[in-house]
């Protein structure tokens, strides 16, 4: 449980170095003068190509490569389960700003147990890239 406890401490150090690249690399397009949601987009590539990096290496000790599929896929979902409750808070009167905060310790943990048990697990490494 211990090591567990560490792999958990170090992915929220991980996600805050994560979060303010991802969010530096927005605000520079935004800065470059791009649309939003096309600098939200970009971000969110760049993201998952960066943060598969820090979270597979540093987190969870994968050097593999193999699970980047596993991982695109797994963020997507992510992105899309937020997107949904935040949608579901605002709907129901939640200010959109507060909303996102609420919806920050929910998601790491989320993200956690989908990275932990379905893109960086224990057998992931055995597999052959097609």
């Amino acid at each position: 449980m211990k090591q567990e406890t560490h792999k958990f401490i170090r992915f929220i150090v991980v996600g805050g170095l994560n979060t303010a690249v991802n969010y530096g690399v927005y605000a520079l397009l935004i800065y470059a003068g791009l649309w939003h949601v096309t600098a939200a987009t970009l971000s969110f590539v760049f993201g998952v190509t960066f943060n598969y990096q820090t979270h597979g290496r540093y987190v969870f000790g994968n050097r593999s490569g193999h699970a980047f599929r596993r991982y695109v896929l797994s963020w997507t979902s992510l992105y899309f389960a937020n997107i949904a409750a935040l949608d579901l808070l605002v709907r129901y009167g939640v200010n959109s700003y507060l909303a996102g905060a609420i919806l920050v310790p929910p998601m790491a943990v989320l993200a956690f147990v989908v990275l932990k048990f379905v893109v960086f697990r224990a057998d992931a490494s055995d597999e052959k890239v097609p």
